[in-house]
């Protein structure tokens, strides 16, 4: 298999918020390299807070995306998991989810996304970082601000 320079983000959706808004503006402003390809997969069909200028797919493309897929959330860690095409995995936690989960079921489930180790973890900060080997007992590979340059991503998935 030849190596790809795809990315794929996986989102749970693309409509208003913090995420998707960096995201986008992120990928719209790095320097286009005939190399490169980014793809956005979305869980969840919802108006678009900015226009991208890459592709946006459905999450049920995922299937036949030969790239570096980075999942967003403990449902895209799951959704990434389980596929088979990505080349490399990496789970971006944007969000700390299991402090708002106070159900012990919960807690079995979204253990799991952080485990898997054919997924590694990409924090949001050295805070973040922190709570993640705490919470999993698991290092991060890399440390990364969306509200930043996108370049530095690439520097950590490469």
């Amino acid at each position: 298999m030849q190596k790809s320079n795809k990315v794929g983000f996986i989102v749970d959706e693309l409509s208003s918020s913090q995420l998707s808004y960096s995201i986008i503006s992120n990928i719209n402003k790095r320097e286009k390299r005939h190399d490169e390809d980014f793809v956005v997969f979305f869980e969840n069909s919802s108006p678009i807070v900015k226009e991208p200028h890459f592709s946006i797919m459905g999450i049920h493309e995922l299937w036949n995306f030969y790239g570096t897929g980075i999942a967003t959330s403990v449902s895209t860690c799951f959704s990434l998991a389980e596929s088979a095409a990505p080349t490399k995995k990496f789970f971006y936690v944007w969000d700390l989810e299991w402090h708002r989960n106070h159900n012990n079921n919960q807690y079995s489930y979204d253990i799991e996304a952080f485990l898997s180790d054919d997924i590694q973890l990409i924090a949001r900060s050295e805070d973040h970082a922190k709570a993640i080997t705490n919470y999993c007992n698991r290092d991060v590979c890399g440390v990364f601000d969306f509200n930043l340059d996108i370049n530095n991503l690439m520097e950590i998935i490469k």
